[in-house]
């Protein structure tokens, strides 16, 4: 390990310095990356003979392969394309219609939560909820009243 300029009393860094600095702080993180994921192990023995961490130069040396780099994108569609999608996905379903269109077709009575609400109730049942139903309102009146206290401010 020479260190030219380093040992010079200048403090300058040369480019070759510079490209020293680059290649430690990249094996540096390719070690922190290797522990992280347990390709490496942490401590005494942190050179493993299973797995080497390449220098600058041997990188250099092996192509990368550019398809390999690209995601694979889809194809949009055209318009046409897209159409015939949603037309497809259409013929499965049925038309669509509202539940309650669909209830007054069925076939058959009427059911039986049906019946007992269109059935008229008996008229002293209907007396009393009349008057059951004027004492509520009375009384919600009351309330009401003794709730408020001064001058209304709108009118």
């Amino acid at each position: 390990m020479e260190h030219t300029s380093l040992d010079s009393t200048d403090g300058f860094l040369s480019n070759e310095d510079f490209q020293r600095i680059k290649e430690l702080k990249a094996k540096k993180d390719a070690r922190f990356a290797l522990t992280q994921h347990g390709l490496l192990k942490k401590g005494a023995d942190s050179k493993s003979p299973a797995f080497k961490i390449p220098n600058s130069d041997e990188l250099s040396i092996k192509r990368v392969d550019p398809a390999k780099l690209e995601v694979h994108v889809k194809k949009r569609m055209s318009k046409e394309e897209r159409l015939a999608l949603v037309r497809a996905g259409r013929e499965d379903r049925g038309k669509y219609q509202a539940r309650a269109a669909i209830k007054q077709k069925k076939t058959g009575g009427m059911s039986n939560r049906q019946k007992e609400h269109k059935k008229p109730m008996p008229l002293a049942a209907k007396r009393a909820k009349v008057a059951k139903s004027r004492i509520d309102k009375k009384k919600k009146q009351q309330r009401a009243g003794k709730q408020f206290r001064g001058k209304k401010a709108w009118k």
